[in-house]
C-alpha cells in the first residue's frame, strides 16, 4: 500500500510540474493550452457480514487513472491514460489503459485507433455514471475489458441516429494478441428520439481459440435510458449471450434496471436491480454465477469532481444452497 501511495504521489508531482511548466518552459510546436490532464481515483471502505467471509472490514482501491488528452488541431486528438491494477503478487502494477489517436474529418465521422475504448458500454456507462459504486451490468458479470487494441469508427447519420463499428483483439489492452489471431467484431446503433431519451442495440462476435474455449461468443444487447436534467434518470439494459465466455453449450441472459433521483440540491438516492442466468446445454443454471443483485444507497456531490456514497450491495444466488452476500460500503471518488 505504501508503494502505491508513493507511485500516486510521484504522478501527481509530475502533473503539477507540467502545469507549472506552462509559464516557464516552451517546447517547439507544443501548445500547453491544448493539453488536458485526466485524473480519476476512487476507493471504498467495506463492511461485509456475509457468512464464510474472512474479512469483515476492509479498505480497497478501486481505480487510479492518470493521463492527458491533447488536441493537435480541430481534426486530430490523442489520449493517453495509465491505470493502476491488481495482478498476481502485486497490487501496484500499472498499465496503459488508453493510447489512441482520434480523427474527426467532419462533424459526422470519427475514427479511433490504438488502445481504444470499446463500444460495448456506450452510452449506458455515461448514463449510469457511478462506476465508483459499481461497474455497469456488462462489466460486472461478463468481464469485458472497457478498452482494447484495435480500431473503431463512429458515423452520425443524422441528429438522432448514430452508427458505430469496431474491430479489436478481444483480449483487452494487456495482451497484444492471442496465439490464434482471433478477433472481436462489434457494432451498434444508437437512436435518440429526443433530448431526454436514448436507445441502443448492440452486437459483438468474439472467438478465443484457447483449449476448451472453442465456441464463438455472440452477444446481443438492448438499452434504453431517460434523463430529466439532474433531477431524475432511469435506465434499463438486457443482454443475451450464446457461447458465454466462448464455452461450448453455455448461454446467458440477464438485465438491469436502475433509477437515480435528486432529493435535495446535490443529495441523490439510487437503486439498481440486476438479474443474470448462466445456463448449461441441458438448461441447468450454473452456480454461483446465476442470481440477482440489489444495489442501493445515497450519494452526495459536495463540490464538482468529488462524489461520496453510502451504499448497500447484495447478491442472491439462484441456487439457494449458496450463501447470499451483503456488503455495506462508503465509497469516495474524485476527478480532475
Amino acid at each position: 500500500m505504501i508503494k502505491g501511495v508513493k507511485c500516486i504521489g510521484l504522478i501527481l508531482i509530475v502533473l503539477t510540474s507540467v502545469v507549472q511548466a506552462q509559464d516557464t518552459t516552451k517546447v517547439k510546436g507544443f501548445e500547453y493550452s491544448k493539453l488536458k490532464p485526466l485524473v480519476h481515483f476512487f476507493t471504498s471502505a467495506e463492511y461485509n457480514p456475509s457468512s464464510g467471509v474472512s474479512k469483515d472490514f476492509s479498505f480497497w482501491l478501486g481505480r487510479a487513472q492518470f493521463g492527458f488528452n491533447y488536441d493537435y488541431d480541430k481534426h486530430f486528438s490523442g489520449k493517453i491514460l495509465i491505470e493502476r491494477t491488481r495482478l498476481a503478487g502485486s497490487i501496484n502494477t500499472m498499465y496503459v489503459k488508453v493510447a489512441n489517436l482520434r480523427w474527426t474529418p467532419n462533424n459526422r465521422l470519427a475514427i479511433e485507433g490504438g488502445i481504444i475504448n470499446q463500444n460495448n458500454y456506450i452510452p449506458f456507462e455515461t448514463l449510469w455514471g457511478y462506476r465508483f459504486i459499481a461497474e455497469t451490468f456488462q462489466d460486472r458479470y461478463y468481464l469485458m475489458p472497457s478498452t482494447d487494441l484495435g480500431v473503431a469508427a463512429y458515423f452520425k447519420i443524422n441528429k438522432r441516429l448514430t452508427l458505430d463499428a469496431g474491430i479489436t483483439n478481444g483480449e483487452g489492452p494487456k495482451i497484444d494478441q492471442d496465439n490464434f489471431g482471433k478477433m472481436k467484431f462489434a457494432g451498434g446503433l444508437t437512436f435518440n428520439p429526443d433530448e431526454n431519451w436514448e436507445t441502443r442495440i448492440f452486437y459483438h462476435r468474439k472467438s478465443s481459440g484457447e483449449t476448451g474455449y472453442t465456441a464463438k461468443e455472440n452477444l446481443f444487447n438492448a438499452y434504453a435510458g431517460y434523463r430529466n436534467g439532474d433531477k431524475f434518470r432511469v435506465g434499463a439494459e438486457f443482454i443475451y449471450v450464446d457461447g458465454f465466455m466462448s464455452m461450448p453449450g453455455i448461454k446467458s441472459y440477464g438485465g438491469t434496471i436502475f433509477g437515480v433521483v435528486t432529493l435535495h440540491k446535490t443529495l441523490k438516492f439510487l437503486v439498481r436491480c440486476d438479474q443474470i442466468s448462466v445456463l448449461t446445454q441441458s438448461g441447468h443454471a450454473l452456480s454461483p454465477l446465476s442470481g440477482s443483485a440489489l444495489i442501493t444507497g445515497f450519494l452526495v456531490n459536495p463540490v464538482k469532481g468529488i462524489n461520496l456514497s453510502l451504499n448497500y450491495q447484495g447478491f442472491f444466488p439462484e441456487d439457494r444452497s449458496n450463501n447470499s452476500t451483503h456488503r455495506l460500503l462508503f465509497s469516495v471518488e474524485y476527478r480532475l
